[in-house]
């Protein structure tokens, strides 16, 4: 092999060996573990694929797991339309590129926050005695103050409500992506879509949201992995409460691992949430290339 041949992968090889090390090595430990009886702590007691056995014939799993594919469904179908809502309200009816740019930066400010700070605002906004939505449902005399309104604490609201932080938070997210894909349409089509009136906004979806589908289905994509990962905001709170009604999929990860220690069990539980993102990734890979050819990109 002459230098020349070799050079490139002397770049490469810092990058590669971090993927090694903090990502291709972990995955197969955790594969490892999870053929294993083990509470974390002390020797390990072979089982073969029994943990994923126990997870498909738990009913536990499984209601954490439809839990799961709500909160992905949530996120890859409401977080990409809020973000291109949001870029279609800033770059078609802000007129001054200066309050353009300020309005991106607001709205892309809730991402940079952490989710354990934004759970925690939103526990005390959602408070059903002393939080704001109360207070304000109050003030506009749509409730009654004897009987407030707890959404995380009931079952039938509490994932729904949980979400709402999601979508303050992450909204941003797609529209900063959006606004950038928008800035790299031709000018010409820009203008032909500019029309006054309710026709502007037809004009819109027939010339430029077309040309925005990739990034709306990549921004989808990258949802849906984090949907599948949600675990920060959800459990602080609601900690899977009440009952387990927003006992999603990596909660019941991280209760197994902690609390009762199965870690062989919970990190049998990962591999198949791996699995799932796999799928369901490639899958909307293939949908992307699809979009991307019948739009000629």
């Amino acid at each position: 092999m002459t230098k020349r041949s070799y050079t490139p992968y002397l770049f490469i090889l810092p990058a590669a060996a971090m993927l090694i090390v903090f990502l291709y090595y972990p995955v197969v430990g955790a594969l490892d573990i999870s053929l294993y009886e083990w509470s974390g702590m002390g020797p390990r007691t072979f089982v073969g694929f029994g943990n994923y056995t126990n997870a498909l014939k738990s009913a536990t799993f499984w209601h954490s797991l439809r839990l799961t594919f709500l909160w992905v469904l949530l996120s890859t179908v409401i977080l990409p339309i809020g973000g291109l809502l949001l870029a279609v309200l800033i770059e078609y009816t802000t007129k001054a590129r200066f309050m353009a740019g300020l309005s991106r930066t607001i709205l892309f400010m809730p991402m940079m926050m952490s989710l354990v700070a934004v759970g925690l605002l939103w526990s005390l906004i959602f408070n059903p005695t002393m939080g704001l939505l109360n207070a304000f449902l109050v003030k506009l005399q749509l409730m009654n103050p004897m009987e407030p309104l707890n959404l995380l604490g009931r079952a039938n609201s509490a994932i729904f409500a949980a979400f709402v932080p999601a979508i303050w938070q992450w909204s941003g997210f797609g529209m900063v992506i959006t606004s950038a894909a928008m800035m790299s349409i031709p000018q010409e089509l820009i203008e032909a879509a500019a029309v006054d009136g309710a026709g502007k906004f037809k004009q819109f979806f027939r010339i430029i949201l077309p040309l925005l589908m990739p990034t709306i289905f990549t921004c989808a994509m990258l949802h849906l992995i984090g949907g599948f990962k949600a675990f920060d905001l959800i459990y602080t709170m609601t900690a899977g409460g009440p009952g387990d009604a927003t006992m999603v999929s990596a909660l019941y990860m991280f209760r197994q691992a902690f609390i009762d220690h199965k870690f062989g069990y919970a990190t049998a539980i990962a591999a198949i949430l791996f699995l799932l993102i796999f799928i369901f990734t490639y899958v909307f890979n293939k949908l992307n290339d699809r979009v991307r050819e019948n739009i000629g990109i």
